[in-house]
């Protein structure tokens, strides 16, 4: 059978490790939101107070966890946006340009989250 369907054509828009680190860094969003969300809504309902944020914020291991959380979000999420873009016309005919627009959108997004959380 051809990749053609009533004259639509299927394209292969992420490579194997694209896929492999999308299901990756969905399950690592899956837990760290899970974690993030039971942390400052379900223990604590002074969590979300100004001093107990800048407090949670200062300690090093929620400084780590918030920084693989913006790690995953940020690739998953612009991974995502590439394999919609390299879906079309333009992405694929253009998928050396679409690669390093997202690849950048990725690395400002992280940094800028980074600067963000490390000035607590």
């Amino acid at each position: 059978m051809s990749n053609e369907l009533n004259g639509l054509r299927t394209k292969r828009v992420l490579e194997p490790a694209g896929w492999v680190l999308q299901l990756i860094t969905g399950l690592v969003l899956a837990v760290l939101v899970t974690f993030h969300f039971f942390e400052t809504h379900m223990i604590h309902h002074s969590a979300m107070e100004y001093e107990n944020v800048i407090l949670r914020l200062s300690d090093i291991r929620y400084k780590i966890m918030y920084g693989l959380l913006l790690l995953s979000v940020s690739f998953h999420a612009f991974n995502g946006v590439r394999a919609i873009f390299l879906d079309t016309n333009y992405g694929s005919e253009n998928r050396r340009f679409v690669n390093i627009l997202l690849f950048l959108a990725v690395i400002v997004a992280f940094t800028y989250g980074l600067l963000l959380l490390f000035s607590f």
